[in-house]
């Protein structure tokens, strides 16, 4: 099947595959594998669930190994996904269990290729704002704001110090609803980036709780920005704060101390997309 494509449930075939239930079974030893890597670079990444693995194979990604849970077969057989793997897997509840010890179980998830990993030039090509994520490491957090970053137009989230190992990690995969897949996502150092936003003449904008500068201020920037996000708890690093040229607060009634980091980034990205339209800086 060519990546990108899937059938609609009138053209899946019949799922017809036998149900493995050995834990020593290649396809499921292949499973375990790409679960226990820590690889930052790994080649073939697990994606759960059939919303997510639907906005990959739309992204264009090259799904390896349909993976059914006995008890879904009756439901995977009308399921368009069936179509869009060359290879589809039926395993037991016993094996899954075994599999995903301790771990949220699927009972459907793909092995897939892990896309290209985004480049600068992707970032500077792309119109819209940056976001840049300093120390937030929570996956769920980072996942919500890839949602926003790509319903509010952003070109791409750059992370400093996320923890991740990957940014296909499978955590990061489901609370992003496969989103991860659909917009530009770097790991970088503050070096790195500093020497990219001085390249591309790109402000940066930090969202601290100490700002002067309310947050409907940010809309008087008339050029692309990167939007600095920091930890709810700690803020961003001391390093790239001091580099920024601007320094927004969301406003907030008395009491309330701070937002979570996920719920501030969208509120900005917001505001931007509220009052500059589909405006595309330079792309």
């Amino acid at each position: 099947m060519t990546p990108g494509t899937f059938l609609d449930e009138a053209s899946a075939p019949a799922l017809s595959a036998a149900v493995i239930d050995d834990a020593r079974h290649p396809a499921v030893r292949r499973v375990a594998d790409v679960l226990r890597s820590r690889a930052p670079r790994a080649r073939t990444i697990l994606i759960d669930d059939e919303e997510n693995i639907v906005q990959a194979v739309r992204a264009g990604v090259e799904i390896i190994t349909l993976y059914f849970s006995a008890d879904l077969t009756e439901d995977a057989s009308r399921s368009r996904l069936v179509g869009s793997a060359a290879d589809v897997r039926v395993l037991s509840r016993e094996v899954l269990r075994g599999l995903f010890a301790g771990e949220k179980q699927s009972r459907m998830f793909a092995l897939a290729r892990a896309p290209k990993a985004a480049s600068w030039r992707s970032l500077s090509t792309r119109g819209g704002d940056l976001l840049v994520l300093d120390g937030v490491r929570i996956p769920g957090n980072i996942g919500a704001i890839l949602r926003s970053a790509s319903a509010f137009g952003a070109a791409g989230v750059v992370l400093l110090h996320s923890g991740l190992t990957s940014i296909y990690d499978r955590r990061l995969i489901r609370s992003s609803r496969g989103l991860v897949f659909t917009i530009p996502v770097m790991t970088c150092t503050h070096g790195d980036l500093a020497a990219f936003l001085h390249t591309e003449q790109i402000p940066l904008a930090a969202l601290t709780a100490d700002a002067n500068d309310s947050l409907d201020a940010i809309n008087q920037v008339p050029t692309r920005l990167a939007i600095l996000m920091g930890s709810e708890r700690t803020g961003p690093s001391d390093v790239l704060a001091h580099k920024a040229k601007y320094r927004y607060g969301v406003p907030m009634m008395p009491g309330v101390e701070s937002l979570n980091v996920s719920v501030a980034a969208g509120i900005a990205l917001h505001e931007r997309h509220r009052s500059l339209g589909r405006r595309n800086f330079g792309g």
